[in-house]
Formats: structure tokens, sequence, C-alpha cells
């Protein structure tokens, strides 16, 4: 690699290394917000938190790379520029398209990875959050039993009218097994519950009676006890989920698109999802040929000007995606279409820069 590529990607990695950071730091701290509650309430280890953040990770590094990329770029150019050593370079004979050509080849290599990423690693990984976290909502790690309410233990409902934290005694217990019409009561004068971390609570109940449902309605069957121990599964019963369309990955989008007496609203949605993954992973391309003249400006700036500059270019690309999907969920013809609009207007735009650029 020559000299002055090597120069000009040393200084563009801990610049691109900063932003990506920064971004992935914005964008997932909604999520960790989520995800620390989640763990704080259910008891769960600091490797669940982990292991989520790592199947969350892909989906959330196709928005966070292109930023940092474009924001990398115009920055490290605009450093080069600022301190003159675009001038001499210039000067020294290097053309403009051989001071571009490093962030080329690695916004072709950014955009390939993320093709890889948005239509396959992105979609399964975020399946794959999203069944743990669900896993762990039916999870109850603790039982917070206060007098007088109805506590929801799995499948079961526990109610007792006096209760001891620190011992874990009940007085006045009234146990209930809601199924459809026909539910399964179980009272007593007293009794105590243990946690059995993982798996349960065990319930030693004193003095009650057991009702068993009957088909018939005047019906049931009871039967009094002196002692009687039940054991309460802390696993609600897993409740079947249609996956969205950030888990589906781009092959399952358009086998769903082709499924006959499919609503033409859906078939939309899926097919302009797919035209979004292909036309968000090619953003850093574009980027590079908006970034790189704007980065190149010979003029001295004031300090600060090539973020600035960059989020504005952000701004207007992603609105313009925006645009693009609203109009092909709305019309049938463009929906394959209308989410490359931004990637469109910003080739367009950065080939006029470019020339430009490359004329002085």
């Amino acid at each position: 690699m020559p000299l002055l590529q090597r120069y000009i990607i040393r200084q563009f990695l801990p610049v691109f290394g900063a932003g990506l950071a920064l971004f992935l730091g914005v964008l997932l701290m909604n999520q960790f917000l989520r995800l620390f509650a989640t763990a704080m309430l259910k008891g769960l280890p600091l490797l669940w938190i982990l292991t989520c953040f790592s199947r969350l990770l892909p989906s959330f590094t196709t928005l966070a790379v292109p930023m940092a990329f474009l924001v990398a770029v115009m920055v490290t150019l605009g450093h080069l520029t600022d301190t003159g050593e675009v001038m001499a370079l210039r000067a020294a004979g290097f053309s403009f398209h051989e001071i571009a050509r490093p962030f080329l080849w690695m916004a072709l290599a950014l955009s390939m990875l993320m093709l890889i990423v948005n239509h396959k690693v992105g979609p399964d990984g975020f399946h794959s959050f999203k069944r743990r976290t669900s896993e762990a909502a039916q999870k109850i790690a603790r039982i917070d039993l206060r007098p007088r309410t109805f506590t929801p233990v799995g499948p079961w409902r526990l109610y007792a009218r006096d209760v001891v934290p620190s011992t874990g005694h009940l007085e006045g217990v009234y146990l209930v097994r809601p199924n459809r019409e026909e539910s399964l009561r179980i009272n007593a004068r007293e009794g105590s519950i243990t946690l059995d971390p993982g798996r349960g609570v065990d319930l030693e109940l004193i003095d009650g009676q057991l009702v068993l449902p009957n088909k018939e309605p005047e019906r049931f069957t009871s039967g009094r006890f002196e002692r009687y121990r039940v054991h309460l599964p802390l696993e609600a019963p897993v409740v079947p989920r249609e996956p969205d369309m950030q888990e589906m990955s781009t092959k399952v989008l358009f086998e769903k698109a082709a499924r006959p007496g499919l609503l033409e609203e859906k078939r939309l949605e899926y097919l302009v999802e797919a035209s979004v993954r292909s036309a968000g992973a090619l953003s850093p391309f574009v980027f590079f040929w908006l970034a790189t003249p704007l980065g190149l400006g010979l003029r001295r700036r004031a300090r600060g000007a090539d973020f600035v500059a960059s989020l504005a270019v952000m701004f207007v690309f992603y609105g313009l995606l925006v645009v693009g999907v609203s109009l092909g969920r709305r019309h049938a013809g463009l929906a394959s279409f209308a989410p490359w609009l931004a990637d469109v207007v910003g080739l367009a735009i950065g080939s006029w820069l470019t020339r430009m650029a490359a004329s002085q």
C-alpha cells in the first residue's frame, strides 16, 4: 500500500472508531435501559444483558456505520485541509482521485458488509434478541407479595390477607388457577411461602379447603385438609407471537410478499422493507461521493464546521429515505424503487460536487 494511503487511513480510523462508538451508544442507550430494568426486575445476570446486546448490535450497526463513515471522512479531510496538507499534496502532484481513493475502497468494503448484515445477519440477530427478551418476560425470579392483593405466580394467582415478608408467613390464603370457564381454587387459614430461585415457589398451607372444578356449573368437588404442600412454577405459559419485519431475512420477506391472498398493504410493506435494506447498505458508497468533495475544499473553515455539515447531509439523506418509504407503501408500482430515492439524489449531487472538486 502506498505511503499516502497508509497515512490517510491512520488519520481516518481513530475518528471513525470514535464516531462509531458515539452513534452506537446513542442508538443503544434506550435499549440498554430497558434491558437493565428487565434484568433487575427478573433477577437476571449481567451475562444475559451482554448476550442480548451481542444479538442486537448488528441491527444498530447498519445505522451507526454509515453515519460514522460520513463524519470520519469529512472530519479527516477537513483537518488535512485546515493544516495545509491537502494543498501541499496537490502542489506535489497528487490528484484529487489519488487522495480520495482510500476512502472509496473503504466505502465499497463497508457497503458490501452492510449488504450481508442488512439482509441476513441483522434480522437473525434481532429475532434472537426478541426471543430472549420474550422468554425473560415470562419468567418470575422473585415474588413481591402485598396484603389483600392478587399476585401472579406463573399460571396461578395468589392472595393473602396478611403477609410477613421477613418469614414468608401468610394469613388468609387464597390460591386460584384460572382456566377459561373452569378454575381450581385453594383457600387456607394460614401458610408459608418459600422461593426456590430459578424453579418456583413452595407453598405450605394449613387448615384449608381444595375446590375442584366440574363441567356442570352447579356442581363441584371439594375437600378439606390440615396440611397441604404445592409447588408453583415461576414460568408463565409461552404466548406465540408473529415475528416483526425486522426479524425476517430478506428471503423470507419476498416469500411472504408472494403468498396468494395477502393484503396489498402488507405486501407493499414487505417489498419496501427489502428495498430499504439494499438502499441503506449502499449509503457508505453514496456518502463517499458527498463527503470527499466537501471535505477537500481548500478554504479554511470554522472549527466544527465539518461535523455540522456531515449532520446536515445525514438529515437530508435519511429524510429522503423516509419519503421514498412513504411513496413505496402508497403506490404498488414504486414499492421496489422509491426507497432508492435518497441514493439516487445523493449520487447525482455527489457526482456534480466531485467534478467541481477535481477540476480545482
